[in-house]
């Protein structure tokens, strides 16, 4: 979980770093800061669905499959998902919050003068 937390947060502060002047010149158009940093929030929370949707089936065939070694849960254990999948989405905000405050501290002035 924390390697998915790091790796989020990673790739979103690389992504902020690389859009910083798209960022900015989008600041100094009008935009919403608010707007821009739901922008980066909902990139992240993207890339966390998308590796929940693939994963939970990898995981339940692999429990599947390792049925015999686990004692006293089902494979397929309802709460045991639920509490991964929880504790996943909540590491992937953590990831993704940092990388989107940070694209509200882009200075528009900065930016433009750098084009």
């Amino acid at each position: 979980m924390l390697l998915a937390g790091v790796g989020i947060f990673g790739l979103l502060s690389y992504t902020v770093a690389q859009r910083s002047q798209e960022i900015g010149v989008r600041l100094a158009l009008g935009a919403q800061p608010a707007g821009v940093a739901r922008m980066i929030f909902a990139d992240g929370m993207r890339l966390a669905i998308l590796g929940i949707i693939t994963g939970v089936p990898a995981a339940y065939a692999s429990a599947r499959a390792l049925g015999a070694l686990l004692f006293g849960i089902a494979p397929g254990d309802p709460p045991t998902f639920a509490v991964a999948v929880s504790c996943a989405l909540l590491i992937a905000i953590a990831g993704a919050t940092i990388p989107a405050l940070r694209a509200l501290r882009v200075s528009p002035l900065a930016v433009l003068r750098a084009e």
